[in-house]
């Protein structure tokens, strides 16, 4: 019964990896100082866009070519829209300026929604990174969800081990 009790083990181990090593593979990049000019391009016709990031809870995140002073609200519609479980509430707008060093805000997209107050909502620049994170329900969701397939395969290793155990009698 202990060789049973060392797999059981490794096998949690194993699959606790499986399921979180990829959380821990992104590494953040340093501080990358580049010429504001080279940050511009022409696009198809002959408009100037600017690359900007999306990430998180949105329908497809990833870099994006933009026009010049695209909004939040465009560039959210351009990825997509936000998914559900996504905190439209609180998300951030990441940007490093030369002058102004870096700086983080924190856009409330729902009360903009609610009043349509266009105030509140930024125009990108070039090399901005906007976060869309995930609400407080989602996580505590996915961790009930991760404790459910951990109790399956314990509920699984328990009855192999009675299995064995009525076999060895």
């Amino acid at each position: 019964m202990r060789k049973n009790t060392k797999f059981f083990f490794l096998s949690i181990v194993f699959i606790i990896i499986l399921f979180y090593l990829p959380c821990l593979a992104q590494q953040g990049v340093g501080n990358v100082t580049r010429n504001r000019a080279a940050q511009y391009y022409l696009g198809e016709t002959d408009e100037l866009v600017v690359p900007v990031n999306v990430w998180g809870f949105v329908m497809k995140p990833g870099q994006y070519m933009v026009p010049n002073n695209t909004d939040l609200i465009d560039l959210l519609s351009f990825a997509g829209g936000p998914i559900e479980g996504s905190k439209i509430s609180k998300i951030h707008l990441v940007r490093s300026d030369d002058r102004l060093g870096n700086h983080v805000w924190k856009i409330n997209v729902k009360k903009y929604l609610e009043t349509g107050d266009m105030r509140q909502i930024p125009s990108l620049k070039p090399g901005d990174t906007v976060v869309v994170k995930g609400t407080t329900f989602h996580w505590i969701s996915k961790f009930f969800e991760f404790v459910g397939r951990l109790a399956v395969f314990a509920q699984m290793f328990y009855f192999i081990a009675i299995a064995e155990e009525r076999i060895n009698r």
